[in-house]
């Protein structure tokens, strides 16, 4: 056993989502120990802890050094901890890795982090720590970057992707007691990467940093495995966090496989997903839903033919409302993924997408208002910056600001996003329960659903109106609109949130998330 204990941490996000898992923590763990290292880990969001406790509770220990999992929306408090840490002892090793570090390796390093590692961790971390240990030059390693004697930053070669997943020992769950005393589900990854190619996604950035195939499975036997694993431990409700369940060569054949494995080992699990439209059949969703799937998150995005090209989707409008029917078929949750604003979109979009939300207006959406999120090394921000569009990048709050094309589409896009963020908080409260999603029963889970339902009901006529009155009417009438039904309406909105406070505590569970950074 080394002598100097490895920390792994994460520091909470700016979110409106509550707490989960960080299975990337418990995956850098396992591998860790598996090769004699020991490793503690703090997760500083499940246990709700602020950076300045983490940073007490890292400073006074031996270690040989710190990893740190950094979000986009956590940088601001990663960058303090690390600063703090080195003004506190220099000699304190700082390793960062995870999508901030990724796509922002120089601001890391010049931020005081002594090596970034750059895309998938478990193999890069298992060579460096390695080397640390035994106080080897790190610059053959692969996958990292870091600062050489002086000051110059050195970019090695990238790692390749694992391409086996089934090498990987199971994640830890050093956590395990914080997520079922949250009443949160556990987090399962089945499979890494997308074969989808949107062009706001950063996942697909993510992987394409790195040679090897983006999209990779584990077996069937390996996930069950886990999954049993799990079961005897007590665990029922799982999360799989694959980005879409259904990918690659999984087919209807597949799923046949995995449903007669949970079924020949009697497991009993409550499973919720991720899955692109273009991948669901009535097959697909029927056998899942005899191996526990009961609730799905799909990218549907858009209700417009044409915006949906521009999102390079591979999901055709046609294939987004066959997914729909099928969810409904077989009584799935389903939270919709729904994108109504981008730098293009027209106003006869508006039209084709209101009509689309009414007629599905039975999905899980967050509130009304959304727009395309422009993240680093995505093929929408780099064609934002080519067009000469994009307005601001801000590293420590990932936030890339961009004008819209359309100047008409300014007054609904304003109202809309005024409307929402006056109800964003409870948006997310009503319905993070069931995407997040909690550890509650059917029945329980109705009781959400139904308060998002009638909230839908309301948006969408908001929706209607502003739309009616953009085309005989000023900014400023459409701007005084939106104020009055935000004032007339807030005693209602206000009754709706002790409702579902009381539903919060009839249930035990806990809504401490952050008002949605990104509106």
């Amino acid at each position: 056993m080394n002598k100097k204990k490895i920390i792994l941490l994460t520091l909470s996000p700016i979110s409106h989502r509550t707490a989960e898992e960080n299975l990337g923590l418990g995956y850098l763990t396992s591998i860790l120990r598996n090769n004699d290292f020991e490793v503690e880990i703090i997760d500083a969001w499940l246990k709700e802890m602020p950076v300045e406790k983490v940073y007490e509770k890292v400073i006074n220990k031996n270690v040989l050094f710190v990893g740190i999992s950094s979000y986009m929306s956590n940088t601001i408090s990663t960058i303090k901890l690390i600063k703090d840490l080195k003004n506190h002892n220099s000699e304190i090793k700082i390793v960062c890795g995870g999508f901030g570090p990724t796509f922002y390796p120089d601001q890391y390093l010049n931020n005081s982090a002594d090596i970034v590692i750059r895309g998938e961790g478990e193999q890069v971390i298992l060579n460096l720590a390695n080397h640390i240990a035994k106080n080897l030059d790190i610059s053959d390693i692969e996958g990292i970057s870091y600062k050489d004697k002086q000051g110059s930053i050195i970019h090695n070669e990238a790692q390749s992707l694992i391409e086996n997943l089934d090498i990987l020992p199971f994640p830890a769950r050093d956590t395990l007691t914080e997520i079922v005393n949250k009443k949160s589900t556990i987090n399962v990854l089945s499979a890494r990467g997308c074969s989808g190619n949107c062009n706001f996604c950063s996942v697909v950035a993510f992987f394409k940093l790195n040679e090897g195939k983006v999209w990779r499975s584990r077996s069937i036997k390996n996930i069950v495995d886990e999954l049993e694993e799990l079961s005897e431990n007590g665990i029922k409700h799982i999360k799989m966090i694959d980005d879409s369940f259904i990918d690659g060569d999984r087919d209807a054949e597949w799923v046949k496989q995995f449903k007669k494995e949970i079924l020949n080992r009697n497991l009993d699990l409550k499973i919720r997903g991720s899955i692109r439209a273009d991948k669901v059949t009535d097959e697909i969703l029927s056998n899942l839903k005899e191996s526990g799937f009961y609730s799905f998150s799909c990218g549907i995005e858009n209700g417009s033919e044409k915006a949906l090209e521009r999102m390079n989707k591979k999901a055709t409008l046609e294939d987004n409302k066959n997914a729909l029917e099928l969810f409904k078929k077989y009584n799935y949750f389903v939270q919709m993924g729904f994108i109504l604003f981008d730098s293009e979109t027209t106003k006869a979009e508006l039209e084709e997408n209101y009509q689309f939300l009414s007629n599905y207006d039975w999905t899980i959406t967050k509130g009304i208002f959304s727009e395309m999120f422009s993240a680093q090394g995505t093929t929408f921000t780099n064609k934002l910056k080519n067009d000469g569009h994009l307005l601001e990048s801000d590293f420590l709050n990932n936030n890339n600001k961009y004008n819209l094309s359309n100047n008409e589409i300014y007054p609904i896009y304003n109202a809309l996003k005024i409307w929402q963020k006056s109800h964003s908080i409870l948006y997310d409260k009503v319905i993070d329960p069931l995407s997040s999603p909690k550890a509650l029963d059917y029945d329980k889970l109705m009781d959400f659903y139904d308060i998002a339902m009638d909230l839908k009901q309301i948006d969408l006529k908001i929706f209607r109106n502003v739309l009616d009155l953009s085309y005989k009417s000023s900014n400023t009438v459409v701007k005084k609109y939106i104020g009055d039904e935000v004032n007339t309406k807030e005693e209602f909105y206000n009754q709706i949130d002790i409702k579902v406070k009381k539903l919060y505590k009839k249930n035990n569970i806990f809504y401490n998330a952050n008002k949605n950074p990104f509106i």
